[in-house]
């Protein structure tokens, strides 16, 4: 016959739960407490942690400081390139004749307008401003007339165009109405 148990079953239970509870805590803390071991007679030692750790963080440190100064050159570097767009770039000014449409530019030697006629001077004015510019680009700003007039026709800007299409250049029109 079947008796019941003289004393509860969870007066055995619950002491055991926190038993088991309080292991599993000790196993999940365990590795915030316990260091493995350098020592290499040490069998229960960490074979996968350096020999010699101060010589080895000094070593990184060294490593990591370099890589900062060459961090810190190239930001200096790039906020120059940003901030000063000036010091990389050489501006000519050309313009057009409002009532012949031609191409002429001044120069500090003389006060007479020198005339871009073909392509050929076209070349001679970007070698000469490439020598000037020493190393920095080069633009050809292209200045339409400032009064209305119907020069530029179409034919002589795509001479314009042409001419300058190796370089970097671009055309200012005052008179165009600008898109919205």
């Amino acid at each position: 016959m079947i008796r019941a148990p003289k004393q509860s079953v969870t007066r055995f239970f619950v002491p055991l739960i926190d038993v088991l509870i309080l292991l599993f805590c000790i196993f999940l803390l365990m590795p915030f407490v316990s260091h493995p071991s350098t020592d290499p007679a040490d069998p229960y030692s960490d074979p996968t942690a350096p020999a010699e750790p101060e010589a080895n963080l000094k070593q990184r440190i060294v490593d990591l400081e370099l890589k900062l100064e060459q961090s810190r050159q190239e930001i200096d570097r790039l906020v120059k390139e940003r901030t000063d767009p000036g010091s990389r770039l050489s501006t000519r000014v050309l313009e057009i004749d409002a009532k012949t449409g031609r191409l002429f530019y001044y120069t500090a030697d003389s006060p007479d307008p020198q005339e871009v006629r073909d392509q050929a001077d076209a070349q001679r004015l970007i070698d000469q401003q490439r020598r000037v510019a020493r190393g920095k680009d080069v633009f050809f700003l292209i200045l339409y007339p400032r009064t209305e007039s119907r020069f530029p026709d179409q034919r002589q800007i795509d001479n314009y165009r042409r001419w300058f299409q190796d370089v970097p250049h671009g055309f200012d029109n005052p008179l165009s109405v600008p898109a919205s």
